[in-house]
């Protein structure tokens, strides 16, 4: 299994009630897929730190069914603790999910190998570490691809995010055993995805949303035309993220894409359990005439 290009962060749809939404966890997916995502995933961005194990297990499983081998299905399984992260990657394979996650943050140098080690070895399910906030060295992202069998992809998002992805891509060059391929994206929403791109990355993992667009950029790179990649990026995607962060709003993009699935139909409400600012009328204004003119999956919905 191979994990690249535009991979979108599920959100998290609640009811009135504060419920999850299985009704809009279908939908969702329906539409990224239409949309081009390659593979799902859940994350920070799908507020998986603030779910119950039940909730976790009801979200995975109606996402793994729905699904249905369409696409590839990874599960967010880090836990502060490591015997918390075995048993959700238990639970995540148990529950149907394709991968597992992992940000193996506090863990360091040996620890941090040792712990995908295990995880590729008692549960077999494939690897996905998510490298944030700078937690894990390049030298050890190295070495755990090298050492773990199970990991398919390295999600780096931490600061200089384009030069260490670099200095990784080569440093997995001759590492890595011939006939496994391990890939690597980017994320934080794609701040940087063009100079990732640039330095060795093949995907990304944003908000859902403008899925189409992100992988529409990717496509232009990976095919050679850096060029048209930069015009769509600067054209359709950057005036939205520039209008979420002219505020500063903790969590606007969020609460953001959940509004806009609200607006589409897809989600009941844009209910949030993380902490999430609501933009200002003149800043939603402007962010709603940019969908509607982008040309994306979603302009014809809101």
């Amino acid at each position: 299994m191979t994990i690249q290009g535009a991979v979108p962060v599920l959100l998290m749809p609640f009811d009135d009630a504060g419920e999850i939404d299985d009704d809009g966890m279908r939908r969702q997916i329906d539409f990224c897929l239409e949309a081009g995502s390659q593979a799902l995933a859940f994350g920070w961005g799908t507020e998986s730190h603030l779910l119950t194990d039940e909730e976790r297990k009801q979200a995975w499983t109606t996402a793994a069914r729905h699904v249905d081998g369409r696409a590839p299905l990874i599960a967010a399984t880090t836990h502060p603790a490591e015997a918390g992260v075995v048993a959700l990657t238990r639970i995540a394979k148990e529950c149907g999910a394709d991968a597992a996650m992992v940000n193996p943050d506090p863990l360091k140098g040996e620890a941090l190998v040792e712990l995908y080690q295990r995880l590729s070895e008692e549960i077999g399910l494939a690897l996905v570490v998510q490298d944030a906030q700078g937690n894990a060295s390049a030298e050890d992202l190295i070495e755990a691809a090298k050492a773990a069998s199970a990991i398919t992809s390295l999600k780096i998002e931490s600061p200089a995010t384009p030069h260490k992805m670099g200095i990784v891509k080569a440093g997995l060059e001759g590492a890595v055993p011939p006939g496994r391929d391990v890939t690597i994206l980017g994320g934080s929403n794609g701040a940087l995805l063009i100079e990732e791109l640039d330095r060795g990355s093949i995907g990304t993992m944003p908000h859902p949303a403008m899925i189409d667009a992100f992988r529409l950029v990717v496509d232009q790179h990976l095919g050679g035309d850096r060029e048209a990649a930069w015009d769509t990026y600067t054209r359709v995607i950057l005036p939205i993220a520039r209008l979420v962060q002219s505020v500063a709003l903790k969590g606007g993009s969020l609460w953001l894409h959940k509004h806009l699935f609200k607006r589409a139909g897809i989600f009941k409400t844009d209910r949030c359990r993380m902490p999430s600012a609501v933009p200002p009328d003149w800043v939603m204004e402007r962010i709603l005439a940019s969908v509607r003119i982008s040309g994306l999956k979603i302009s014809s919905l809101v």
